[in-house]
């Protein structure tokens, strides 16, 4: 199980995780959502499908500018490309499964262009939501446990076997879900919030002002705090700040003293980094320095 932190590339919010085996382009994962730092999965994509199964407590999942709340049993597919991320709800102690796999391994080349293409992308369907309770729900959770119990086990064969049932579970999205309709509106805001993001990835070590921010992304000041309120439930400076929180972080797990490294990630001075720093984590960066070098 994950316990300390969720790789995503910092330019372009892509998770880094391996979603491949030596020989498949499918990886499957446990993760508590509360072990994560900052206790959360922050907002990321990646360019697999995701099949997700809640298996105790209950989460509140993010999907582009959507929230919604699975309990134990639920499940949720997360097309490619779509922005997405998860906190616990309630301190119930979440622990979901995730089954990631690569589009061109779901089908046939023969059978991409009229079964694949079409529902593949972030405008048409961003996700489908699966109650547990429900002969889809229960499916998809005996796939999921199917493909982790061959991974794990190895048995002969199993590769093909895997490759039945991601075929399977993507029959169950599409021929259960709603039909494509691609929405060009919910594409370009998708755009824009990446493109917003980036650029702080890219700046977060520079004074930023929240004029560059929704310049960025082509909106007004306005309009900008309207999408972070929507997709990430908080304010553009307040993303920065969190951001550079967790870019100290990483930073204080190295050779850098504390105030080298609030210089180093966009703090005018070490007073507001460590205000900053024990607001959004509970203890100092200094005190944070030290557990870490514990750990060692």
């Amino acid at each position: 199980m994950q316990i300390r932190d969720f790789p995503i590339e910092s330019e372009s919010l892509r998770e880094l995780t391996a979603h491949r085996t030596a020989m498949l382009p499918v990886a499957c994962y446990r993760s508590r959502i509360d072990r994560h730092v900052h206790g959360r999965i922050p907002l990321h994509w990646h360019d697999e499908v995701q099949w997700t199964q809640v298996e105790q407590g209950e989460g509140i999942f993010r999907v582009n500018d959507e929230e919604l709340t699975l309990r134990a049993g639920d499940g949720l597919f997360i097309n490619s490309g779509c922005l997405h991320g998860a906190e616990d709800r309630n301190h119930s102690g979440c622990v979901y499964v995730s089954l990631n796999a690569a589009p061109d391994f779901l089908l046939p080349r023969e059978l991409r262009e009229a079964y694949l293409l079409p529902y593949l992308g972030t405008a048409g369907m961003p996700y489908l939501r699966f109650d547990g309770s429900t002969r889809r729900g229960q499916s998809l959770q005996q796939g999921i446990g199917e493909v982790q119990r061959l991974l794990a086990e190895k048995p002969p064969f199993y590769e093909p076997e895997i490759a039945m049932l991601l075929t399977r579970l993507w029959h169950g999205v599409i021929a259960g879900g709603p039909e494509p309709r691609p929405d060009e509106e919910r594409g370009q805001r998708s755009r824009r919030v990446k493109e917003m993001l980036n650029w702080i990835h890219a700046h977060y070590a520079e004074p930023i002002r929240l004029e560059e921010i929704a310049q960025a992304g082509g909106l007004s000041r306005s309009e900008c705090c309207r999408y972070f309120n929507r997709y990430l439930g908080g304010t553009p400076l307040g993303y920065v700040t969190e951001y550079r929180i967790r870019q100290a972080m990483d930073l204080l797990r190295g050779d850098l003293n504390v105030t080298e490294t609030g210089y180093r990630v966009g703090f005018v001075s070490t007073s507001h980094f460590i205000e900053k720093f024990r607001l959004k984590t509970g203890m100092t960066p200094l005190a944070y320095k030290k557990k870490e070098a514990n750990k060692a």
